[in-house]
């Protein structure tokens, strides 16, 4: 029997199985285990259930019962938090045998490992794109249904990320907090610290298994693959496809500049 549970490990030898969707136990393992024991943190106090930590903070102890002892984050799911006390610790067992990144957990490599060989095993219903994660399969599918749940408080323009909202926010405080040790040039997120020291190194650890072109960033092997597969992206208000979702956007333009352009031409006809 396979149990769906929160629980993470460490090492491989405690690891049994991991998949995408979550971290997927051999339960057999389980079976000699107390079945009433409860799933909450034992003595280690890695994390409790509760604390006072959080009426201080006026949070949801029901939405969100997971807290760091170390920081007092909280967190809604027991996986979260075990992910979240990596970064105190910086343990990074799980290296990429290809380009060198180290992993914290061990689901993160094999997904990052999917970047280098091209597997794309979760795929949109509507459109057919297909994903190397399964969150960003649900991020895509926000395109088709218009959800934006996190919004500026700002500007109030909305996302269909909470990390495309946390890196906006960015643009109202003016803050830049990653910055490169080479040249000292700042930027606002971590990912796009790591593809700017890329210009620096020269590295380009994304390859293309059809011809063995090398590129920097995983999204430019993607647009790059389309020229071996055709898949194209299409315009919304005529259908026309384009393989590259640069000229995509060159050519949206073209319909916005015509809107323009039949607005100024109504105008003028109802001042004559």
């Amino acid at each position: 029997m396979i149990c769906f549970c929160v629980t993470l490990f460490f090492s491989d030898s405690s690891l049994q199985h991991v998949t995408e969707e979550d971290n997927v136990l051999d339960h057999q393992q389980l079976r000699n285990q107390d079945r009433n024991s409860s799933l909450e943190p034992t003595s280690t106090q890695l994390f409790s259930a509760s604390s006072p930590l959080k009426e201080e903070q006026g949070l949801d102890v029901e939405e969100k019962p997971y807290v760091c002892n170390t920081c007092g984050k909280t967190f809604a799911r027991r996986d979260r938090l075990i992910r979240h006390m990596i970064t105190h610790t910086g343990e990074k067992p799980y290296s990429c045998e290809i380009c060198g990144d180290r992993f914290g957990l061990k689901n993160d490599l094999v997904r990052h490992m999917r970047k280098h060989t091209g597997e794309k095993p979760f795929s949109c219903k509507v459109c057919h794109k297909s994903f190397t994660q399964s969150n960003s399969l649900t991020y895509h599918m926000r395109i088709h249904t218009g959800e934006k749940p996190f919004s500026c408080k700002e500007c109030g323009k909305g996302f269909i990320q909470r990390g495309a909202l946390n890196t906006h926010m960015l643009t109202h405080t003016g803050e830049k907090p990653y910055s490169c040790k080479m040249c000292g040039k700042s930027l606002r997120s971590s990912t796009g610290l790591l593809h700017h020291i890329r210009t620096h190194t020269g590295e380009k650890p994304y390859s293309c298994q059809v011809c063995g072109k090398t590129f920097s960033q995983s999204i430019h092997l993607s647009g790059h693959m389309r020229k071996h597969t055709g898949e194209k992206s299409y315009c919304k208000e005529c259908g026309k496809g384009f393989v590259r979702t640069g000229a995509l956007t060159v050519h949206m333009k073209t319909h916005a500049n015509l809107m323009v352009f039949h607005l100024i031409m109504s105008h003028s006809e109802q001042i004559s």
